[in-house]
């Protein structure tokens, strides 16, 4: 009988068609594609903020790698470098601090076989109907207790969402198992009181909430037959041969990486603290949360990040007149936030310490980074990572510059968090590519 309904409700669902994507000629005018479908392949498996387009990654290894070589994503999010590393031939190692980013890269970077995805989410859904038929207390008992967890989500969502997320904690395979939390994932944030279409933790206002019913299953079942398409196309083009490897550690510090191993970085690396740019952190909580972590370690996500610690009393490892010129600048407005720019860019020099140890002489190095305002001062981030490299045994070999089109983000917002004061958010990226030196 369920089997049936599952049938019913998936013919009902919209199976994103095979995209036909024009050819890219590697010596375009513009790196902005505007109009490019970003969510080809495993890309369009989950939202996830400031992520790199899988275009510009696919032209840069096109552009600095070859067949066979090792690429790195020391800040890989949610993996797409990865995704388009395994794609072009090439092996992949990806580091990010956020467990959400690895789970996400992880998935996006396995591929399995569709017909064995889809009969396990047959299974998903008939668990999920056994479920259903136990008593309420039993069902209530389910639902995990975390902090707020009755301030974004209303006592339904809380238990479908423990239905589903046990019906899929049975599956025995891993890497399937991973899958379908990825679906999990998303259906947390849609079936959350948070607003959509933002990265930081909004609750939509309490005249909202009435009419916020979404169907838990529904929204689970479309998002993993999405993903599954997606899976399919991946699979069928993905080369055998390569390998990935995420890992959930810190970049700063030293990796099971060899010395000399990485033949091409491509990374989009933070543009500052998580407090006052990107809070991946704040995007990951809830589902974190429903994933089992503890709630210290998933509100500690931004504070562990780049410049989230006072480096005031730690050995500079590298110089930069351009940093010291903007500092400057920043301190005769506010020396805290000038304090906050500087512990940033310490924590990257640490960084690049740990890229130049684990690539090898002649390696490329290509970051995509945007020049951030702090109190009004525009940060030159490009420059300052070239002066920042030449202390580690870089040169530059390359500049590109993008338009970014589309940005979920508002043409102004509040840097600072103080009410009224706004400042510009960034429209435009640098591409910055790097050799490093014998």
């Amino acid at each position: 009988m369920h089997e049936q309904r599952l049938r019913e409700q998936m013919s009902l669902l919209y199976l994103p068609e095979a995209v036909q994507e024009e050819p890219e000629s590697i010596v375009e005018q513009d790196w902005d594609y505007a109009t490019a479908n970003t969510k080809t392949y495993t890309h369009g498996f989950h939202a996830y903020p400031a992520m790199m387009i899988p275009q510009v990654a696919r032209r840069l290894i096109r552009l600095y790698a070859r067949p066979h070589e090792t690429l790195l994503d020391p800040f890989c999010g949610s993996g797409t470098s990865l995704v388009e590393a395994r794609l072009a031939g090439l092996n992949a190692c990806g580091i990010d601090l956020n467990p959400l980013a690895v789970l996400l890269a992880r998935v996006k970077t396995t591929p399995l076989p569709v017909d064995h995805l889809q009969a396990t989410l047959a299974q998903i859904y008939e668990r999920y109907w056994q479920l259903q038929s136990l008593p309420e207390e039993e069902q209530i008992h389910r639902i995990p207790r975390f902090f707020n967890i009755d301030y974004w989500f209303a006592p339904a969502m809380q238990r479908e969402l423990a239905l589903l997320r046990d019906a899929v904690l049975e599956i025995p395979h891993q890497p399937t198992r991973e899958f379908f939390l990825v679906a999990f994932s998303h259906t947390v944030r849609e079936c959350s009181y948070t607003r959509k279409g933002e990265f930081k933790l909004y609750r939509i206002p309490s005249e909202q909430q009435h009419n916020h019913q979404p169907d838990v299953l529904a929204v689970f079942l479309a998002k993993a037959e999405a993903n599954i398409a997606g899976m399919m196309r991946f699979a069928s083009e993905v080369k055998p041969a390569t390998w990935v490897q995420v890992f959930q550690a810190d970049s700063r510090q030293r990796q099971p990486i060899p010395d000399g191993s990485v033949d091409v970085v491509v990374t989009s690396p933070p543009y500052g603290d998580s407090h006052t740019t990107v809070a991946y952190g704040q995007f990951s909580r809830l589902s974190l949360q429903w994933l089992g972590l503890s709630d210290e370690e998933a509100k500690s996500i931004d504070t562990r990040a780049l410049g989230g610690r006072d480096t005031s009393g730690s050995k500079r490892i590298y110089q930069s007149r351009s940093l010291e010129d903007t500092l400057s600048q920043i301190t005769a407005r506010d020396k805290r936030r000038a304090k906050q720019v500087l512990a940033f860019y310490d924590d990257f020099a640490l960084c690049l310490e740990e890229i130049t140890r684990v690539c090898r002489p002649r390696a490329r190095a290509c970051f995509v980074v945007g020049n951030r305002t702090v109190r009004g001062v525009k940060i030159p981030t490009d420059a300052i990572l070239v002066e920042m490299a030449q202390c580690f045994g870089w040169r530059l070999r390359d500049t590109f510059e993008r338009r970014i089109p589309n940005k979920r983000m508002p043409l102004q917002n509040s840097p600072s968090n103080v009410p009224g004061e706004k400042g510009e958010t960034m429209t435009r990226e640098h591409i910055i590519v790097l050799e490093k030196e014998v």
